[in-house]
């Protein structure tokens, strides 16, 4: 379809809704509609009554101006310029008459045609809030040949427009066009999502497919703007063979009055009951320190070893004082861990980073052939292939869980309870998990607007009233996948379900080590085995792949809703992270009781090590360039062997890393990650996990315009998203996470006063697992 068509599309439809209104309005002088009123009658009279609106208009489809002014009329809101274009040829536009005459007959619903009649009226009075809803409306299409199939006017505009006595106001609506291939049959066979690992240029975009935005009264329904559109498209361009035109109701909206409802009010309250309470702990905390400093006897270390109360104790817990002075604390930690920290919060951002880039390559751009020219280019990779990035935390987490439940099973002979592990686990997890899950279920719907609003955070907020249970259960990536809330979510269940799974092969490592390294060794085949044999009998793809079509909403992706978030497709990099705690606790044996953790390996071990570590772990990020290649032969074998493998090498390449800077063998490298500013900030990653997901939607819901997508945009607005992200982690975790840790600590050390502190301190720090 040619350019000169698209242009002609919109013409034809500015020129049937805005007519030359000098003529209009002699017509419209004649006409029975009351002066800013509502038309009455069925929708056959409002048909008549409007064919003199129409008939104007079609009369001067041979125009030789758009707008023209009329010196006579007193009632003008505003004042328009003359635009003359070249004279129309009436063999390019058919009569649109008949097509506005057909969908007015097929639409039921009187009000609908009552209120367009009346915004045409008001049109052709130059009254400003109908020329607002008409100007709002995209003008001649741009760049659809660089790639630009969002035509999307202007949203604020539309839904601002109101009439003067606010009986009808615009709503905004997107309309998908889809024009018909060249001998294509209309009947089309639907892809089989099972076989899209074998099909070829799934990165091109459908260039028969147009998404144009239209204004109508609020009182049509989407069936009625659907209509409406169809038959003047369908007239305008029928030689160009339009299949359908469609418009999802969740693509269309306006400014309405919601009432809060049940839900939101009880998560109001809850909250703001929480920040009161936070409140009242800030004040008392100050209170005492105000004390402390007239009397000069005691710091606020002794204050704590005064307050022998648990309940001010816990009062002092959720003082932002305390939670900020704890956040920024950087002591060492005893175990010689801290290179963790640097890796934990590099980690993040990479995620952060290659999620937000999902979102734009997902959502609308101005130049679509700018993704398939980046996932070409090498130095992409590492955000192309961002999700390997997860499996770095699944390292991390089995690397603590084993080494220091290993030591704690050794000051202890064995004596674990493991179901007091698996509640503090999900204590420690589940309330700033639960604030951002409430937010997502109810408050956040309010909080914006946009082109993209419904379909975004409309479509979040119903999947979340659906399904949030069953986040707060960890059970989200196997049941109810079809409505999983917080995309990103489903990490939190497979760490949950490995934690739990987990001292089934680290007790045997302890009490019997050749059955546990027996065990480890069948479990992390088990986990190569299983993904190659499921994506090969499947056809699957190797890994999520990041193809715009098929990432605009990602928890509707097949691979990623039915493969990628199931915890048994994820053993692996915790099965090593259970290998080298072990390794770690195997190679220093007895040291931890002294804290002396330097361990002398040979220097050949060293070099064999970085160089099998760098190999495993470029070779898996970067590899991945191969399978989105336009060129590249599809091999299901290929793509198996990718998807067991690349996650154990990229574990045991981040595996290297930590253990040789763990066993001081990497002083550089160990000092960079070690250093003061990554302990308080690895401290934010867990939060910045969970409000990421809030940034990446909030921004889709709202974007009003195509991204033009270009390394230094992305750069700008990918490090945008970053920082907004660790903001709002700083707050969630100094207001709910940090004070509830503090808490479950208190509670912990009064259980068993009996132990000594030494103890304690170790028990807390198998506890603290969950700071991942």
């Amino acid at each position: 379809m040619s350019s000169r068509c698209r242009g002609e599309i919109l013409l034809c439809l500015l020129l049937m809704i805005g007519g030359s209104l000098g003529r209009e309005k002699r017509v419209l002088e004649n006409a029975t509609i009351p002066s800013g009123g509502k038309s009455d009658g069925n929708a056959m009279s409002a048909i008549q009554r409007s064919e003199a609106i129409y008939r104007t208009v079609d009369t001067n489809l041979n125009s030789t101006y758009y707008f023209t002014q009329n010196e006579d009329d007193d009632n003008d809101d505003i004042d328009l310029p003359i635009l003359d274009d070249e004279p129309l040829n009436n063999s390019n536009f058919p009569n649109s008459l008949e097509a506005i005459r057909r969908a007015m007959q097929k639409i039921n619903n009187t009000e609908c045609i009552n209120d367009t009649t009346n915004v045409l009226w008001a049109i052709s009075r130059r009254e400003k809030w109908a020329l607002e809803l008409l100007d709002s409306f995209p003008k001649f299409p741009e760049s659809i040949l660089y790639g630009n199939y969002y035509q999307l006017g202007n949203f604020d505009e539309c839904v601002g427009a109101r009439s003067y006595n606010n009986d009808i106001q615009g709503q905004y609506c997107l309309a998908d066009i889809r024009f018909m291939r060249k001998h294509e049959n209309k009947i089309q066979t639907k892809r089989s999502v099972r076989n899209m690992a074998e099909e070829k240029n799934r990165g091109v975009f459908d260039n028969n497919i147009i998404h144009w935005a239209i204004c109508l009264p609020s009182s049509c329904r989407s069936q009625d703007s659907e209509i409406f559109i169809d038959e003047i498209f369908q007239s305008s361009v029928r030689h160009y063979h339009i299949q359908s035109v469609d418009i999802d109701p969740k693509q269309c909206d306006f400014n309405k009055k919601l009432p809060f409802t049940t839900s939101e009010i009880i998560y109001g309250s809850a909250v703001g009951i929480f920040l009161m309470f936070t409140l009242l702990a800030t004040a008392t905390h100050v209170w005492h320190l105000k004390k402390i400093r007239k009397s000069a006897m005691y710091n606020v270390d002794d204050l704590r070893e005064k307050q022998s109360n648990i309940v001010k104790e816990t009062l002092i817990c959720f003082s932002v004082i305390n939670t900020t002075e704890r956040f920024f604390h950087t002591k060492p930690n005893d175990l010689n861990l801290e290179a963790i920290c640097g890796v934990k919060f590099i980690s993040m951002v990479t995620i952060v980073a290659g999620h937000s880039l999902i979102f734009f390559f997902g959502g609308p751009m101005a130049n679509k052939n700018f993704f398939a020219e980046a996932v070409m280019k090498a130095e992409n990779a590492i955000f192309i292939n961002s999700p390997i990035i997860v499996d770095t935390f699944l390292l991390l987490s089995g690397f603590l869980m084993c080494r220091l439940l290993l030591i704690e099973m050794d000051k202890r002979r064995g004596r674990i309870n493991f179901m007091v592990l698996f509640i503090a686990r999900y204590i420690r997890l589940t309330p700033a998990y639960a604030v951002v899950l409430g937010m997502h279920t109810t408050l956040l719907y309010r909080m914006g607007s946009g082109p993209f609003w419904e379909s975004r955070i409309g479509v979040e907020k119903e999947r979340c009233e659906k399904s949030w249970w069953l986040n707060l259960l960890y059970v989200n990536n196997y049941i109810g996948t079809d409505n999983l809330c917080m995309f990103q979510s489903w990490y939190l269940a497979v760490d949950y379900h490995l934690f739990i799974l987990a001292p089934i092969i680290i007790y045997p490592l302890w009490k019997r080590p050749k059955l546990g390294e027996t065990m480890l060794l069948l479990c992390t085949i088990a986990s190569v085995v299983l993904p190659f044999w499921i994506t090969l009998k499947e056809k699957l793809d190797p890994t999520v792949m990041a193809y715009p079509p098929e990432v605009g909403d990602i928890a509707t992706n097949f691979y990623f809703a039915n493969y990628y978030i199931k915890t048994h497709m994820r053993i692996s990099s915790y099965c090593i992270g259970l290998f080298y705690a072990y390794l770690v606790h195997k190679i220093q044996g007895s040291m931890y009781k002294s804290f002396v953790f330097r361990t002398k390996i040979p220097t050949y071990v060293i070099v064999a090590g970085w160089i099998f570590a760098i190999i495993c772990g470029i070779g898996s990020m970067y590899s991945i360039i191969i399978f989105y290649n336009p060129e590249h032969t599809v091999n299901i074998v290929a793509n198996a062997l990718y998807a067991s493998l690349h996650r154990v090498t990229w574990s045991l390449a981040v595996g290297w890393v930590l253990f040789v800077c763990i066993t001081d063998n990497a002083s550089i490298i160990n000092k960079f990650l070690s250093s003061k500013f990554f302990i308080p900030a690895s401290r934010l990653t867990y939060c910045a996990y969970l409000a990421n997901g809030l940034v990446e939607i909030y921004s889709a819901g709202v974007l009003r315009q195509p991204t033009q997508m270009s390394v230094y945009e992305l750069i700008c607005k990918t490090s945008g998203h970053i920082i907004i992200t660790f903001l709002l982690a700083f707050f969630l975790c100094i207001l709910f996470e940090s004070p509830i840790h503090g808490m479950e600590k208190i509670l912990l050390k009064n259980l068993d006063k009996r132990k000594k502190q030494e103890e304690d301190k170790t028990r807390n720090s198998v506890l603290s697992v969950a700071e991942l």
